[in-house]
């Protein structure tokens, strides 16, 4: 297709999974001879990482998706870059950009949905994501009938499952390294979940299921990459539980290829949210078996029994019962790996732009139009 200039437009400030595509989205379309620029808060972990690696990041205040001075600041850009698509990668980035597009030329706009948080039917959602947007990525198809229950029409969404960087896990090593930061050896069990460290991610409930099982398995340890304002209380917790030595709070880590090479399995617990997770199909990008909730898109990318399990949320038993098959089985563990390997071929970031570029290219007679 022919070069773009595509304007994304993201206004978080921190740095997760929805920043980490939008990142690699944004190099992988430069790679391939589009221009990107990136619209931010100044500050943010996506505007800086972004500045490393030599992509155009124009910064400014974004409090909320009702600032005005936002919207206007967006209008202007519109105006300079005269982008051929605006991609909004977080809600409050449609509201700003809706306004914005009020104000100036209006090429046509692509949002993200990411998460599978329930949404309702009301005039105000759908308004939102239909009024001056002319197309929905969902990164999953449960997501996509999230957004219909919701009331947006179906020929409006397309569905592109979040990538990974398969060739960071192909070479991936340092696993001994990692538990060595941890204290552990070779001979200790290491159950590894990688994310945010919110309530809906689910890791009271994985606490819960290792308290259980600790007594019968003095070798179970636990690794919690990632950071979030659960931290306190998920000390706290497991201390009150007896098992404070067995939980390891790593914070946010750079080098997850390396870090998940460490772990004997990987759990996602979460009771919500969950679109099309990147932790799972990176643990099976580096051949570690996965137990995870069956919410969101999960199911489409984990099929149960053969890359992992697939348990019910919320059920801190169903965990201990999965956690305990898999300790206990470790012929189970490697073919399910070996099996996580093949599968997460399907998830590269590669196909993933690619697929973003035709839903570009879909609207690009409008774009040479407007």
């Amino acid at each position: 297709m022919k070069p773009l200039t595509v304007l994304h437009v993201n206004t978080e400030l921190g740095y997760r999974g929805g920043e980490i595509q939008n990142l690699f989205l944004a190099e992988g379309l430069a790679g391939r001879g589009h221009r990107c620029v990136l619209a931010v808060p100044p500050g943010s972990g996506l505007g800086e990482r972004a500045l490393d690696r030599g992509l155009d990041v124009r910064e400014h205040t974004m409090r909320g998706e009702f600032d005005a001075g936002a919207s206007i600041w967006l209008a202007g850009l519109l105006r300079s870059e005269r982008p051929d698509v605006v991609h909004y990668h977080t809600s409050h980035a449609v509201t700003l950009g809706t306004w914005a597009r009020t104000l100036s030329r209006h090429p046509p706009a692509v949002a993200t949905r990411r998460t599978s948080f329930p949404t309702r039917r009301n005039p105000f959602f759908r308004l939102k994501f239909t009024l001056r947007l002319d197309r929905l990525i969902a990164v999953s198809g449960s997501i996509r009938t999230d957004l219909i229950a919701a009331g947006i029409p179906s020929e409006r969404i397309s569905v592109v499952h979040s990538g990974i960087d398969l060739s960071r896990f192909a070479s991936a090593t340092g696993g001994e390294e990692f538990r060595r930061e941890l204290g552990l050896t070779s001979s200790d069990f290491l159950v590894g979940c990688v994310g945010a460290l919110a309530a809906q991610k689910g890791h009271l409930l994985l606490l819960a299921a290792v308290a259980a099982l600790a007594p019968d398995l003095p070798q179970l340890h636990v690794a919690l990459v990632g950071e979030g304002e659960l931290q306190g209380r998920l000390l706290d917790e497991a201390r009150g539980l007896g098992i404070g030595d067995r939980i390891h709070l790593t914070g946010f880590r750079d080098d997850v290829p390396q870090v998940t090479t460490a772990f004997n399995l990987a759990v996602l617990p979460s009771v919500a949210g969950e679109g099309s997770p990147a932790t799972v199909k990176e643990a099976m990008a580096a051949g570690v078996p996965v137990i995870a909730t069956d919410i969101g898109g999960v199911r489409e990318i984990l099929e149960d029994g053969k890359q992992g399990l697939l348990i019910s949320p919320g059920s801190a038993k169903a965990l201990q019962a999965a956690l305990r098959l898999l300790i206990e089985d470790s012929q189970l563990r490697d073919a399910m790996g070996d099996a996580g390997r093949e599968r997460a071929r399907d998830f590269s970031m590669e196909r993933m732009i690619t697929k973003t570029e035709h839903v570009y290219a879909s609207l690009s007679d409008a774009a040479t139009v407007r």
